[in-house]
């Protein structure tokens, strides 16, 4: 090989190995700029990434916030709907219960004023029977079925007044005595009542009230006493007014029963026709309804001197007046006399006991006296002397004045 030839050759072997040198650095830096790319691009994916990351737990939180407060109002929605239903049917309730208990008063307030109405027919037709009718023993049979005809309307006055009714009588003015003498023409053992006398006079709009309430409790203390004692009946006049004292010998009131009677009275406790259950003693619930209504007060009290209980009524001086003499009232038939003539004490036969009624009140309140009691062994020899003229005449005078002053008055309201 000639010299030439072989530095030719080295001379492209050296260019061609420089050649190569040059690529593989060329080669080198690329890649170098590739990395740092690469890291860079990296880089920027990972704060991307992280970027990404926060953002997403951001809103997840957000999220789940906005999720929390739907969630709440929702359960809100419902909570005040089911409350807006049960609000609804509790109101739905009362008004049935309401219009209930309003329809049940309405009820026995128009049966109790319809018997206390025909209640006063029939005495109406006693009063028309003891004119046309001589006979003694129809006279005695009459006076029988007055008295208990008064009883029967007393019975019905006490619901109507519980249910929101007023006694549906009205009478002139009245002395103390005369009240008390009314109400015990209104009880059944009206023959045990021992009475003293007081000449207060009542005014007129509280006449039937008071006459109502103690015969409530005089035959409260006459059913519970036994048959052999009396019922007495005293006053105390004070400054304020004057109180009826009516105290009986039979059992006494247990504490708890005595506590729930001063509730009663005293108004703490209201009782209306639907809490008196299904044994209903309309008794003290009907006194309490006319003391709040009317403005006098009463009470219960035990042991009394005799050992049984003692019933109170307190009437204040604003239903007391002056004394004034209302008018006779004026037949057409020969004038009677005062007052019936006397009549022998006996006692009636069992099992109730006859009426004696002497004159009735100046203003028409019918008034009955007591007969001493006569012992059992001698009831059956005493009582044909029942059937007599003087009876007859005592009840009918007494009957013919009271219905007349009776028509002359207000009936069926209070004023």
């Amino acid at each position: 090989m000639t010299p030439t030839l072989a530095v030719f050759l080295f001379s492209i072997a050296t260019l061609v190995l420089l050649g190569a040198v040059a690529v593989a650095l060329q080669a080198l830096r690329n890649e170098r700029q590739i990395r740092g790319r690469l890291a860079v691009a990296e880089r920027d994916l990972h704060t991307k990434n992280t970027a990404i990351e926060q953002m997403a737990l951001a809103h997840a939180e957000e999220l789940r916030a906005r999720d929390h407060e739907a969630a709440r109002a929702e359960r809100a929605a419902e909570e005040h709907t089911e409350a807006q239903v049960a609000a609804a049917q509790e109101a739905t309730r009362a008004q049935v219960s309401a219009d209930a208990r309003a329809a049940t008063s309405n009820a026995v307030r128009a049966f109790g004023t319809t018997v206390v109405s025909l209640g006063a027919d029939v005495g109406q037709v006693v009063s028309n029977a003891l004119r046309e009718n001589r006979s003694d023993e129809v006279y005695a049979t009459l006076t029988r079925i007055d008295h208990t005809v008064q009883q029967m309307i007393r019975q019905a006055q006490a619901y109507v007044i519980v249910s929101g009714g007023l006694p549906g009588r009205r009478w002139p003015q009245q002395t103390v005595g005369d009240v008390v003498g009314g109400a015990t023409g209104r009880v059944r053992d009206y023959l045990r009542v021992r009475a003293g006398h007081c000449d207060l006079v009542v005014m007129s709009r509280a006449v039937e009230p008071l006459v109502h309430t103690v015969a409530t409790l005089l035959d409260n203390a006459l059913r519970y006493s036994p048959p052999s004692s009396f019922v007495d009946i005293s006053y105390q006049q004070g400054h304020h007014g004057v109180t009826v004292i009516i105290d009986d010998a039979g059992v006494r009131m247990s504490h708890e029963q005595m506590e729930e009677a001063r509730q009663v009275l005293s108004g703490e406790r209201v009782v209306d026709i639907n809490a008196l259950g299904p044994s209903p003693r309309v008794g003290f619930p009907g006194v309490a309804a006319l003391a709040r209504r009317y403005g006098f007060a009463a009470y219960v009290d035990g042991p009394n001197i005799y050992g049984g209980t003692r019933a109170m009524v307190f009437v204040p001086s604003a239903l007391l007046v002056t004394a004034t003499e209302p008018p006779r009232p004026k037949h057409a038939e020969a004038p009677e006399p005062a007052a019936p003539p006397p009549v022998t004490e006996i006692s009636p036969p069992a099992p109730e006991p006859e009426m004696v009624e002497h004159d009735r009140t100046t203003g028409g309140l019918p008034k009955r006296t007591r007969r001493a009691v006569a012992p059992a062994d001698v009831r059956a020899d005493t009582a044909e002397g029942l059937a007599r003229p003087e009876l007859a005449a005592a009840w009918h005078t007494g009957s013919r004045h009271g219905r007349a002053a009776a028509a002359r008055s207000t009936k069926g309201h209070d004023s």
